[in-house]
């Protein structure tokens, strides 16, 4: 998810119900990603998804904000290095990992594990921007390290000593660091530009690093026929998860605040779960269940603050 602030103009004001309503929507949509990438399973190769999901989400971005790249052009250049590492960290890496990750594990694993991000991001944080945390914090991050463990173990910790037959989990735990220092530095360097102009230029960056991945993807498998379910997918993936999915959070957290909002991520796996189970026809085992309860548990601990 990236921190696209400046969309909420483009939405019209709302009240906490409204804000709540897109917040429910924004994570509905990212659980929709999960599954498309189990759906797009020999219908569109993994990083031809990622690329052309991106190509057509910048089309449509820069309709929107080339007058204002042209207006912040001067910024944008004094801040190149900066958003070159953000663009690879996020729109090159983490969706395609994501879609990687889609071709071996549940799409409930991978919701579940991207709901260790809190994790990722404290101890990112602890080294990049010297933030301690607090007692409450470690303790919930470690019952999160917990459940997470359980569930790319499926219950069973000595399978965590046979990490090829998890290969989807370990792709997506690759992805959720690469999302928590792509978060972190994302404040560390506080780039003073609008959020939409800042994901669409991380856009226009990723997209061109990513294309020879697509093209050594294209080598080996060749391309995709455009069928019905491949326009199909590729149009959830352009408009519902990568567009309307920002505008509505950004809606949300402007209305209900960052803090509030975070807390709908715990909304992922449950989701996941029901899409999963609708378009899949995936079931629920007892090890989705003991290690979400965990991570969900630490999140809680986690996040929660005592009041005075």
């Amino acid at each position: 998810m990236l921190n696209s602030q400046g969309y909420a103009r483009f939405l019209p004001s709302g009240n906490r119900a409204a804000a709540t309503i897109a917040l429910v929507a924004a994570i509905l949509f990212w659980a929709g990603n999960s599954v498309a990438g189990r759906m797009s399973i020999g219908v569109v190769p993994p990083v031809a998804l990622a690329f052309w999901r991106w190509f057509f989400a910048f089309v449509c971005l820069l309709l929107i904000t080339w007058r204002q790249i042209h207006a912040h052009r001067g910024t944008i250049w004094r801040y190149r290095y900066c958003l070159l590492t953000l663009a690879v960290l996020s729109i090159t890496t983490f969706n395609t990992l994501l879609y990687l990750a889609a071709q071996s594990t549940q799409a409930v694993n991978i919701a579940l594990i991207q709901t260790s991000l809190p994790l990722v991001t404290l101890l990112l944080s602890i080294f990049l921007l010297n933030e301690i945390p607090r007692l409450r914090q470690v303790m919930g991050l470690l019952i999160i390290l917990a459940g997470l463990l359980y569930v790319i173990s499926r219950g069973e910790w000595q399978q965590l000593l046979q990490l090829k037959s998890q290969r989807g989990d370990l792709y997506m735990l690759v992805a959720v660091t690469f999302w928590g220092l792509y978060s972190v530095l994302y404040k560390r360097f506080a780039i003073p530009l609008p959020g939409i102009v800042i994901l669409t230029v991380l856009v226009g960056i990723g997209m061109p690093v990513l294309m020879p991945f697509y093209l050594w993807e294209y080598s080996l498998v060749g391309g995709f026929a455009l069928t019905f379910q491949s326009v199909a997918l590729l149009i959830y993936v352009t408009v519902f998860a990568s567009i309307l999915s920002y505008l509505a959070w950004n809606n949300g957290v402007r209305v209900l605040g960052s803090s509030s909002a975070s807390l709908f991520n715990s909304l992922m796996p449950v989701f996941v779960a029901f899409l999963a189970f609708l378009f899949l026809g995936e079931s629920l085992h007892s090890y989705h269940f003991v290690g979400g309860g965990l991570i969900l548990t630490g999140l809680w601990l986690a996040l929660h603050r005592r009041h005075a």
